[in-house]
């Protein structure tokens, strides 16, 4: 399921130059301004433009040619530090029949066409810089093999920009991680499922001589100890009622309090309401579903008040309902609210248990209910297909 890589690395001179900002968090603008700027930028490789495909292609050929990424064989060490938060993981190959038979675990649903888009600039451009985020049941092991034998060196590079730490290491010798990694029953997506569905789809096109490199696809694998979700706020803006018609009508039905100044998160359980400049709290019960999904705050404000209130069928494609990141303070997520006449929500984020008991029960998150954080890096590995 798991092998050492067989690609690049990218230099430590040019890191500063090809290492992306966090594509989520990037305006089109500052985007733009990037790849203007730039040549050596690795969102060159992150092009959703079927026209931009073969520039990228030029981009990618050029780097493995010219020093700017160097080949490289084995296995590597990734952490990021996020504050005061650190998580370290492996980087791999993990091959394609893992996530087709289910050892591979998914929380979200895909869309066939934008898994097949995936795989056309995979196709086109040849290959990749951006690993999908797997998570792996931790393994003292494992654990004690990266931090005994690999982390407590230097790093071969270590890139700060402002409060994330990015920081690499090269595994010497064979100090047992891969028959550790051959134990490990499955793993979690936390972030990648299109590009993990892409990678299927291209494993399965005729591509003479190029089998080995398609059957698996580029990750970094981390235990769940060290992952950290936040919820997405949700802002509603029905056009057709005023915020204080919908928080009458809320009311009704749930006994709410008036919240003077919101801090942190919410307990689980309870929801945070935002609506004409005024915060509110109130306790949703747990859903009368069977399974974990049904358990979780996102999926008790769909289907308590978002749904039957607010008539809210659809949340994945509903226009009137926008969602804002989790890690973004909850002033922003008032200021959008207020900007659109609505209501925000808030709720208590799901745990990294709750995405794997979910994955495992074979269900689905509701949609945007879970923010993995810190995103990581694009531009260190990069993987030919």
């Amino acid at each position: 399921m798991i092998r050492p890589l067989d690609g690049y690395v990218v230099s430590a001179d040019a890191a500063e130059r090809v290492v992306a900002p966090v594509a989520e968090s990037l305006h089109v603008a500052e985007r733009d301004r990037i790849l203007a700027t730039n040549p050596d930028s690795s969102l060159f490789l992150l092009t959703e433009d079927a026209e931009a495909r073969s520039h990228a292609r030029e981009y990618l050929d050029r780097v493995t040619i010219d020093g700017t990424f160097k080949p490289t064989t084995g296995w590597w060490v990734y952490r990021i530090t996020d504050e005061d938060h650190q998580q370290t993981g492996i980087v791999a190959e993990v091959a394609v029949t893992a996530y087709e038979s289910d050892r591979i675990r998914r929380h979200e649903h895909t869309v066939a066409e934008v898994a097949g888009h995936v795989a056309d600039t995979l196709d086109e451009v040849g290959g990749s810089t951006h690993p999908v985020s797997l998570i792996y049941r931790h393994d003292p092991v494992i654990d004690d093999i990266v931090a005994g034998t690999v982390t407590a060196g230097d790093p071969v590079l270590r890139l700060a920009r402002e409060h994330r730490i990015q920081e690499i290491w090269k595994v010497a010798g064979d100090p047992g991680l891969g028959a550790a990694l051959d134990a490990i029953p499955a793993l979690y997506i936390a972030d990648g499922h299109h590009r993990s569905a892409g990678a299927a789809v291209l494993s399965r096109r005729e591509a003479p001589g190029l089998a080995n490199q398609r059957s698996h696809f580029l990750a970094v694998l981390f235990p769940e100890t060290d992952m950290r979700t936040l919820s997405y706020h949700r802002c509603l803006h029905l056009p057709e009622h005023s915020p204080a018609e919908i928080l009458a009508a809320i009311a009704r039905h749930f006994p709410m309090q008036r919240l003077p100044e919101p801090d942190g998160v919410p307990d689980p359980g309870e929801t945070w309401l935002f609506a004409e400049g005024t915060w509110y709290t109130l306790r949703l019960p747990h859903g009368t579903e069977e399974g974990p999904t049904s358990a979780l705050d996102a999926s008790r404000l769909q289907y308590q008040i978002l749904g039957p209130i607010c008539d809210v069928a659809d949340p994945r494609a509903d226009p009137r309902l926008n969602y804002v990141p989790g890690h973004l303070p909850l002033h922003v997520l008032a200021d959008e609210c207020t900007r659109q006449t609505g209501l925000g929500f808030v709720t208590h984020p799901p745990s990294v248990e709750d995405v794997i008991a979910v994955s495992d029960a074979g269900g689905i998150m509701p949609p945007k209910s879970t923010w993995f954080t810190p995103k990581i890096g694009a531009g260190f590995f990069l993987r030919r297909v």
